[in-house]
């Protein structure tokens, strides 16, 4: 029996907030230890009576039994593996302490939950992968999530979300339970969210079936770079270094994946230029976010009633934790109209604010300039 392994407390201090790093990305060893026998647990998330999210074309447990056996299928290609999965039917119903007891029972290296993600809005986007908070295994998952997510970005042009980490409700353990129920059993897990299967934005990348059994594929090339397995069958040699590998620290949580659920710090919006001839305005967007990375943003030119769909943030870049402070829109209105113009920035944790709002007070006419005011100052700028 493995022994038990204890919560480490990570205190993250104001201090190292404000320090937070925007991490210039370089390529590195892998962290995980080389193993010449490998064993390797795929969980395909939910199963029997919990079907999941419904929000996609179908049922989030075939999506994810769909993928986990593409998976497993190629990465049982490769050499020095066993791989085993928690479920191989969609009406197997398994508790999530149970899957990391079979982990456990099979003396597994490694496990890997495969999951689609939703949202209560519907209008979200995305690949993400979810680690655990504890060294070394935050590390373990840092590193093998920012491949995926590379891999993902590249091949499918799905918008990588970022490595995260979630903190226990009541602890500083880990919140998702097939993550802390593998820790605890001294057994390395990722969370992997492939992408929203409930919104507009993604709706493309779970059309048809053979998209999840692709994903499988790309999931497992990703797991043997990341292992450095090679396959005779397939002609691929993963044993050298791998450029796509990210550094990543065993001995410390590594801060990139710091769950932030605080707002971001400001947004403001400023009316830059206008042509009323044209009836054409140019606003500019500042953003400010100590403790990571703005990642989209959406906007309203009613004053918030409706919302435009979600834009990723010029520059934002979830693997160096980089953004644009600034950038600059176009609007383009017709004869009568008369807009209030509102931001949101959000960040990689979905948390937003709300930026000042610009409120024209007359309807535009290329005649005259039309009167607006920054709802937040009450002044009458001028242009």
């Amino acid at each position: 029996m493995k022994r038990r392994v204890s919560t480490i407390l990570i205190i993250l201090t104001t201090f190292a907030l404000i320090l937070f790093p925007a991490n210039d990305i370089k390529a590195a060893e892998r962290v995980f230890p080389a193993k010449d026998d490998l064993v390797i647990v795929i969980d395909p998330g939910h199963g029997g009576n919990d079907t999941g999210t419904q929000g996609g074309r179908i049922q989030e447990r075939f999506m994810n039994l769909l993928t986990a056996g593409a998976l497993s299928s190629r990465l049982l290609m490769y050499d020095n593996v066993t791989v085993y999965m928690t479920r191989y039917d969609n009406d197997t119903s398994m508790s999530l302490t149970d899957r990391a007891k079979f982990a456990e029972s099979v003396n597994a290296d490694f496990v890997i939950s495969v999951h689609y993600n939703a949202c209560e809005s519907h209008d979200r986007f995305g690949i993400e992968t979810y680690t655990s908070r504890i060294p070394p295994y935050n590390a373990y998952g840092y590193q093998l999530g920012n491949l995926l997510n590379k891999k993902y970005e590249e091949k499918y042009g799905i918008f990588p979300r970022g490595v995260k980490t979630r903190k226990g409700l009541k602890t500083d353990g880990d919140y998702y339970t097939i993550i802390s129920a593998n820790i605890y059993r001294e057994i390395p897990a990722i969370i992997i969210e492939h992408c929203y299967a409930d919104g507009n934005i993604d709706k493309i990348h779970t059309e048809n079936d053979d998209l999840f059994t692709s994903y499988g594929i790309t999931d497992a090339d990703a797991i043997a770079e990341f292992f450095g397995l090679s396959s005779a069958k397939l002609g691929i040699d993963n044993s050298g270094f791998n450029e796509n590998l990210v550094s990543a620290d065993v001995t410390s949580f590594n801060m990139q994946t710091y769950e932030d659920r605080t707002a971001p710090d400001s947004v403001k919006l400023t009316l830059s230029s206008a042509d009323y001839t044209n009836n054409s305005i140019e606003v500019t967007v500042d953003a400010f976010e100590n403790d990571g990375m703005m990642m989209y943003y959406e906007y309203s030119l009613d004053g918030g009633w409706t919302w435009s769909d979600p834009i990723v943030w010029p520059g934002a870049d979830t693997f160096k934790n980089s953004y644009d402070s600034s950038f600059t829109m176009k609007f383009k209105f017709d004869e009568g109209d008369r807009p209030s113009i509102v931001f949101k920035g959000f960040n990689r944790y979905d948390g937003f604010t709300r930026s000042n709002t610009i409120t024209f007070m007359e309807k535009f006419d290329s005649s005259k300039m039309p009167l607006y005011r920054d709802v937040l100052s009450y002044t009458y700028p001028e242009i």
